[in-house]
């Protein structure tokens, strides 16, 4: 998924990576760090709880490259799911920043796993979208 944000991408950067901004949103209810990373808090090996959409995710940060790269892996779910990456990726354009987001996971369920994968699947990626849009109101804004 891509949007595109009015603002530079050092301040997009600093307000999608860092994990004390992230109860800014209204669908993150509770965001920690549980290790910090190297050389920066929440860079690389930094260890982050969130609670997104009702969901308790931990998460590995596996990639950081600031002002332009993050990617992540969780390691432990409130749902029985396994994640291959979660990956935001920032482009400078213009006066701007787009903001391409992709985050694959597959749902651990016999019999139905893949009926579940495709509704969880599409909540996220509604509960996802409605992130971005949320960001791009408030990196706008200049809140």
């Amino acid at each position: 998924m891509k949007i595109y944000i009015h603002a530079p991408i050092e301040r997009v950067w600093e307000g999608l990576s860092n994990h004390e901004g992230l109860i800014r949103f209204s669908d993150v209810t509770y965001a920690r760090l549980l290790q910090e990373g190297q050389g920066n808090r929440n860079g690389l090996g930094a260890v982050r709880e969130v609670h997104f959409h009702g969901v308790k995710f931990v998460e590995d940060i596996v990639a950081f490259e600031p002002p332009r790269l993050l990617e992540y892996k969780v390691k432990k779910c409130s749902m029985p799911i396994e994640h291959d990456i979660g990956r935001v990726e920032l482009i400078a354009r213009g006066e701007g920043t787009e903001i391409h987001y992709l985050t694959r996971f597959r749902v651990k369920v016999p019999v139905i796993g893949g009926w579940l994968g495709r509704r969880a699947a599409l909540q996220f990626r509604n509960a996802f979208w409605d992130l971005l849009l949320e960001a791009k109101d408030l990196l706008e804004g200049g809140k």
